[in-house]
């Protein structure tokens, strides 16, 4: 991207969004800050305008609401946005039945419904103005691997990757990218939260976010991490596929052994 030139940040505010935010800031690529944390929104677009000298437009919105695509088409047609980066999700570590229908609305409706329909806008606003640009979405191994006790996250990540691998042949002739890139365990607030026991081997956000703004672009689909790379290769590639899943939820035992008795339907 070119000085100068805007970019959506969907997440922007802490954690991978952050990290996003002050790379691109860094560039001088002016930013549109969506994120439904306005308490850290607020202070990061401050001290990014302030560092690096760049526009920010702040858009303090939950993603899960129904008409948050148009909102943030509404500030991309203000100015000369090339890029969008879909870096937010509902995420929330427990046992399937532990969610509230609530829940799982709103994973459907963070992770996929928003995320469908401002690419297609956002796709088609290029298109219509006969401008290149890129689109970056974040997915997760658990998209890839499918393990226990984040059911609804590793399904609707794994949404992201097969739509991003769908139109990547379609927007390719129009000048449009998209790429989906897969991270592993990152050293984010929300992953703290979940309270992993042991001491899990993280990426540091930074990390992933500078790999990920490389490979944009350049393919379909990308995973963060030489060992993020082999494992995935070992898993889908060598290992009969009842064995990979054994070693992966097995390990998910070990992160979270508190779920491990209990029904939580009785």
């Amino acid at each position: 991207m070119e000085t100068g030139q805007w970019a959506l940040i969907a997440g922007s505010a802490s954690g991978l969004g952050g990290a996003f935010t002050e790379l691109l800031a860094m560039q001088k690529i002016n930013l549109i800050m969506v994120d439904m944390d306005s308490e850290a929104l607020d202070p990061l677009a401050e001290k990014i305008e302030k560092k690096y000298g760049v526009s920010v437009i702040r858009v303090p919105l939950d993603l899960a609401d129904s008409g948050a695509w148009e909102k943030c088409m509404k500030e991309v047609r203000t100015v000369d946005c090339r890029m969008l980066i879909y870096n937010a999700a509902q995420s929330i570590v427990s046992p399937f039945l532990y969610h509230s229908p609530e829940n799982l609305e709103r994973f459907l409706d963070v992770n996929n419904r928003t995320s469908i329909l401002l690419i297609r806008a956002f796709a088609g606003y290029l298109e219509a103005c006969g401008k290149p640009g890129k689109i970056l979405l974040m997915s997760s191994l658990a998209g890839l691997m499918s393990p226990k006790y984040i059911a609804p996250y590793a399904a609707t990540k794994s949404f992201l990757i097969s739509l991003a691998r769908s139109l990547y042949y379609e927007f390719r002739p129009l000048g449009i990218s998209i790429t989906v890139c897969c991270a592993g365990i990152i050293d984010t607030p929300r992953f703290l939260e979940s309270k992993a026991a042991g001491k899990p081997a993280m990426a540091e956000p930074t990390a992933v976010a500078r790999y990920a703004l490389k490979m944009a672009g350049r393919k379909s689909f990308c995973i963060h991490g030489r060992r993020n790379r082999l494992n995935y290769f070992l898993v889908s590639r060598l290992m009969p596929a009842t064995l990979a899943s054994y070693f992966v939820n097995r390990e998910m035992e070990r992160l979270y052994p508190r779920f491990r008795t209990g029904n939580p339907a009785r």
